[in-house]
């Protein structure tokens, strides 16, 4: 509370009794100053507190990050992968996000275990008809949690 604003608040009490009492002896209703006074006080006191409580106290700067719920404490490529996958079963019209993401981490396991990518006959007989039809198929098929389960066990086991 600014110190300057309860001066300014007093004066303007002080000039309100003053004003009440010069217009109650005007009027001849011998006012008593003390009840008077006490009146003056309690009605800028509670002016004061009711203009206090209303003011606008400015901008909050201190901001509350919001973290989605189950993401803590994960590795931020897992959280990725995690979100790419509920975004694919969630999505109405699943994109080639996850297809893509399935592709590239089949061809670097088997670049780097065998030595070819998944479009060579060797690396479509590594992965099984199956895994292949689903890295080569159309793109945008929403595929089930199980193949998706199927798929990246078959890659794992490369």
């Amino acid at each position: 509370m600014n110190p300057r604003r309860w001066w300014w608040r007093l004066a303007c009490a002080a000039v309100l009794f003053a004003v009440l009492e010069v217009v109650f002896v005007a009027t001849e209703l011998e006012p008593d100053a003390l009840r008077l006074g006490l009146l003056v006080a309690l009605g800028f006191a509670t002016l004061g507190l009711v203009l206090d409580a209303l003011a606008d106290t400015g901008p909050a700067w201190d901001v509350d990050a919001v973290r989605p719920p189950g993401l803590t404490g994960l590795d931020p490529r897992m959280a990725r992968d995690l979100s790419l996958l509920e975004s694919h079963v969630t999505a109405r019209a699943p994109d080639a996000a996850l297809q893509d993401r399935l592709t590239r981490l089949a061809d670097l396991v088997l670049r780097l275990r065998h030595g070819v990518d998944h479009r060579a006959p060797a690396g479509v007989e590594l992965l099984g008809p199956e895994v292949a039809a689903l890295l080569t198929g159309a793109p945008g098929r929403r595929l089930s949690p199980a193949e998706i389960d199927r798929c990246v066990a078959r890659i794992e086991e490369l």
